[in-house]
């Protein structure tokens, strides 16, 4: 069953890659010559993620020419006011935002203000724009894992004079560029990691069950889930786990795409509210009330929520799986087996002699044994919603997450409840909740999770999952001092590859003239494998290569370590190929053997301080040495 109609796009350009920020030239070079105001907060001015992006942005036709870093927690109206002012004062036409998801509203409204002028009130409301309205280009680096805010049509605004935030939505928020680099939310401290990680868990939650449901959002929805539930214990427990950190960035990207398209439910508007009135960090108040949510919504979708559970890793019995097998006409044996273990002669005798009318009827009987099936995947659901206790339970262990509103800072007992309630009850999110809310239900929440008695739960090693996320040592640079070093390393490695029994003569049958010019140092190799032998020839060479690739020769260390990957390189221009191409990508098999050879030839030159080594290469040492 599809939804009765649905849409979907995403014009926003996103790159992802760890180091990513450092190799910004060639990626903004579309944007053609820019005067850019730098959006982020104090903090984030003062860390390494700022001092990157500028660093990146430097030598391009972009020029960085203001930064407005006063953007707090929970961006107001008068911030957006002056960010916009700011702007206008230095004649900006372009948008960079670094920073979570305050940081990048703030930037997404600011636009509108530049360009439009008015007061922040005045444009308050969803799609106001035309559709022919242009606002300023803009490029979001998000340095949290958990709004999504760089792929979405939405931002949230706080009104501090009347305790709401106000909701803004227009197809021109979307970004022009956005930019995952994993290295920039390593300085995230834990507790925030688990927030705005909780955040992004609800937005694929939400997105999943409510009514604006539609296939393309569903899929990415299930998929961050499970990037979310893989990676964001680790991501608590070792922050610098860059593959993890990577994980959470691109599950909260996912999230935020199939929320755009979706919408959220009732956790969001109970969560604004008590951001609002109460100032709780919106990923803390998510984090609260969303097994809370899930439960009340669970009858309205229990197929939807039993997917969600699988997602997060629940396992339960394929009962009709393998109860529909049965009715395959070769299946009776199992009947026969199963009763076979019974003492029921009679009834034994007949199935193992059954007639094709007693088949049918045995197939009729399983094929009606879907409510089985239904019961199971209904507890899979319930089993999803405590899987989200515990998480939240196993967050306080690593990182002091308060798992009650009292802990997180309500000390009045509740005063302002009928105010939450009535706040909650008119955000914009209650309208795509699967089950329409009503006062009781938001009241019974927010009491229920004021007063929760929830206590830490330890997490295991197993919990982790650190085997699927293991991650080796950074990128080397300047790695050869000079052009004979270079030439001296890398053609005596050549040579030794020639000599490979098994690459040799692989290689020896490609018939090709391949060129190497690298950069930094320079140096110029080429292989000749047209004639008897395989000739390798260094600097100047008479003859026409049929392809030649010029990198860096960092670049070039870090291929014959295995750790980088040629077709990527080709897309981001770290590597630049003229020639027969495709017909070189095709010689990456033979090379593979390459890798392992490369670290063991640089320490039988006494370079052992060049390889490159990865958790899985020193157990591998470690176990030959042995």
């Amino acid at each position: 069953m599809f939804p009765e109609y649905f849409e979907f796009s995403l014009p926003t350009k996103l790159i992802y890659g760890i180091g990513v920020l450092g190799k910004l030239e060639n990626i903004i070079k579309p944007f053609g010559l820019r005067k850019a105001i730098l959006v982020t907060d104090k903090i984030l001015a003062k860390a390494g993620p700022v001092g990157k992006v500028k660093e990146g942005f430097k030598g391009s036709n972009i020029d960085i020419v203001c930064t407005y870093d006063k953007v707090p927690p929970n961006s107001t109206i008068d911030t957006v006011q002056d960010c916009a002012l700011m702007a206008r004062k230095n004649g900006c036409n372009m948008i960079i935002a670094v920073g979570g998801g305050s940081v990048i509203d703030t930037a997404k409204v600011a636009n509108i203000l530049i360009v439009k002028g008015g007061r922040v009130e005045d444009h308050m409301g969803a799609y106001l724009l035309d559709k022919n309205e242009v606002l300023l280009p803009t490029i979001f680096i998000p340095t949290t894992a958990g709004t999504g805010s760089e792929v979405t049509k939405v931002a949230v605004i706080a009104d501090p004079d009347h305790d709401v935030k106000l909701p803004f939505a227009e197809d021109q928020f979307l970004p022009n560029l956005a930019i995952l680099d994993p290295e920039v939310t390593v300085s995230m401290p834990p507790m925030l990691t688990a927030t705005t990680g909780m955040d992004a868990l609800t937005h694929a939650i939400e997105a999943y069950v409510d009514k604006e449901w539609s296939p393309a959002a569903d899929a990415m929805a299930l998929h961050a889930i499970k990037l979310i539930i893989n990676n964001i214990l680790l991501a608590c427990a070792h922050p610098e786990n860059l593959q993890a950190r990577g994980g959470m960035q691109i599950g909260s990207f996912l999230a935020g795409v199939a929320f755009s398209h979706s919408m959220v439910g009732m956790t969001h508007g109970i969560a604004h509210a008590l951001g609002g009135v109460y100032h709780i960090p919106h990923g803390l108040a998510n984090a609260l009330v969303l097994p809370e949510v899930m439960e009340c919504n669970l009858e309205s979708q229990p197929e939807r929520f039993a997917d969600i559970a699988i997602a997060l890793g629940i396992n339960f019995p394929q009962v009709v799986t393998e109860s529909r097998n049965l009715l395959k006409a070769d299946s009776m044996d199992i009947f026969v087996k199963l009763f076979q273990k019974m003492d029921f002669t009679y009834l034994r005798d007949k199935l193992i002699g059954a007639s094709s009318w007693l088949r049918g009827s045995a197939a009729h009987a399983v094929g009606n044994l879907d409510f089985i099936d239904h019961w199971f995947r209904h507890q899979a659901a319930r089993a999803g919603i405590e899987k989200i206790r515990m998480l939240n339970r196993q967050l306080a262990y690593l990182t002091k997450m308060p798992l009650n509103l009292e802990q997180a800072g309500i000390h009045d007992d509740l005063a302002k409840l009928d105010q939450v309630v009535a706040t909650a009850m008119e955000d914009g999110s209650m309208l795509y909740n699967p089950i329409e809310p009503t006062r009781e239900m938001v009241e019974e929440i927010i009491k229920k999770i004021f007063v929760s008695d929830a206590i830490p739960q330890r997490v295991s090693r197993e919990d982790l999952h650190p085997q699927d996320t293991t991650l080796g040592g950074g990128d080397m640079t300047n790695v050869f001092k000079d052009s004979k070093m270079l030439y001296d390393v890398l053609i005596g490695f050549y040579e030794e590859l020639k000599e490979d029994p098994k690459i040799g003569p692989a290689l020896a049958e490609t018939n090709m003239i391949i060129q190497f010019i690298y950069k930094n140092p320079s140096a110029i190799i080429t292989i000749d494998t047209t004639g008897n032998d395989i000739v390798i020839h260094k600097g100047d060479f008479d003859g026409k290569p049929e392809v030649s690739m010029t990198m860096n020769a960092d670049f070039a260390h870090k291929f014959w370590h295995g750790r980088a990957n040629i077709v990527t390189a080709l897309t981001l221009r770290q590597v630049s190929a003229k020639g027969n191409v495709p017909k070189t990508i095709k010689l990456l098999p033979i090379l593979k053997p390459a890798y392992e050879k490369y670290p063991r030839f640089l320490k039988a030159r006494g370079l052992e301080h060049l390889v490159m080594f990865s958790i899985e290469t020193e157990k591998k040492d470690q176990k030959e040495d042995l």
